[in-house]
């Protein structure tokens, strides 16, 4: 594995992540307010909670076909451990700087859009809590580390396949 080929192809994930960050909320809102609404002002959450699932996966499939299918593991663990970087930073200086009204919380709204399809374990979580009062520490920063799913999409490393036994058939 090239230090070349891993720079040349860091950048895979972060669009990914960019694209479905942009594509997210008018999908999202799209398919609840048709399928979800079950009476004027009221949401279904497990429609919610499924269109976010289903956003989701839709993100992680269509991102590994378009962009990441010829990548090795090594690569994608690189360009998406950008993401998880990234989105454990904003979150840090967003917390630490006490920036969650106001003018700054807009800014950090627009920072997060590459994150916004990775809600799905904070839904998750919520909705164990309100609907079966169950709380799990922690669980919503799952959403965090999503970007590493495409991982397992990946190809396994070149070096290793040549090291291998050639199967008789």
């Amino acid at each position: 594995m090239s230090f070349q080929r891993i720079k040349s192809s860091f950048w895979r994930v972060p669009l990914v992540s960019l694209i479905a960050g942009l594509l997210y909320t008018p999908c999202y809102v799209r398919i609840v307010i048709r399928f979800g609404v079950i009476a004027p002002g009221v949401i279904d959450d497990k429609i919610s909670l499924l269109t976010s699932f289903f956003l989701m996966l839709a993100a992680l499939i269509l991102g590994w076909v378009i962009l990441l299918r010829k990548q090795t593991r090594t690569e994608i663990f690189v360009s998406s451990s950008i993401v998880v970087v990234y989105g454990l930073l904003l979150w840090a200086v967003q917390f630490f700087s006490g920036s969650t009204s106001g003018p700054a919380a807009v800014v950090f709204m627009h920072l997060s859009t590459p994150l916004e399809w990775m809600t799905l374990p904070s839904e998750l979580g919520l909705y164990l809590q309100e609907h079966r009062a169950i709380t799990i520490p922690f669980f919503g920063y799952l959403h965090f580390f999503i970007p590493w799913l495409f991982i397992a999409f990946g190809r396994k490393n070149p070096a290793k396949l040549s090291k291998q036994k050639p199967s008789i058939h």
